[in-house]
């Protein structure tokens, strides 16, 4: 996908509905032409190109960037590993983690969890097995996981 925009999470609160509905779409789509915009915002197109050159020159869009497709497109099944950590060890973990190429996000939390990463495979059975590996990674305590049905959203 080319042209997902980056926007900065500073000013959004100032936002008002029709400012938020146009990065909605942009971030959807960063390539989004006025005249959709204006259609699916329902202003003129002069009003949508206002806007935007408002939000760039505030910051709010801080630049629009091209997404390269990657050679995951076999890759069918995702999960969410929720990981508990033995004391000191989220750090060693999380560097585990980043050797696994089928490991597409981590993040260290807190709460009941420590760690949670999506990971993603062609098949439930590849999940399995890469979990059973990871589960066995020094510094983990507990690994549970739930497994992704659909995505609704995925910017």
């Amino acid at each position: 996908m080319l042209g997902a925009s980056t926007v900065s999470n500073m000013n959004l609160q100032g936002l008002d509905k029709l400012d938020r509905k146009i990065l909605s779409n942009l971030l959807s789509n960063g390539r989004e032409t006025i005249a959709n915009l204006s259609r699916n915002v329902g202003l003129s197109r002069t009003a949508v190109a206002e806007r935007i050159n408002r939000l760039e020159k505030t910051g709010v869009i801080k630049g629009y960037t091209a997404q390269i497709r990657v050679e995951n497109e076999n890759r069918k099944a995702a999960s969410y590993l929720l990981i508990s950590c033995e004391r000191g060890k989220k750090n060693e973990v999380s560097e585990a983690l980043k050797e696994l190429p089928e490991v597409r996000l981590t993040s260290i939390v807190g709460g009941t969890y420590d760690i949670i990463s999506l990971i993603e495979a062609p098949d439930l059975q590849s999940i399995h097995n890469l979990c059973n590996e990871i589960e066995s990674f020094n510094g983990i305590h507990s690994l549970n996981t739930t497994v992704v049905l659909h995505q609704p959203i995925n910017r």
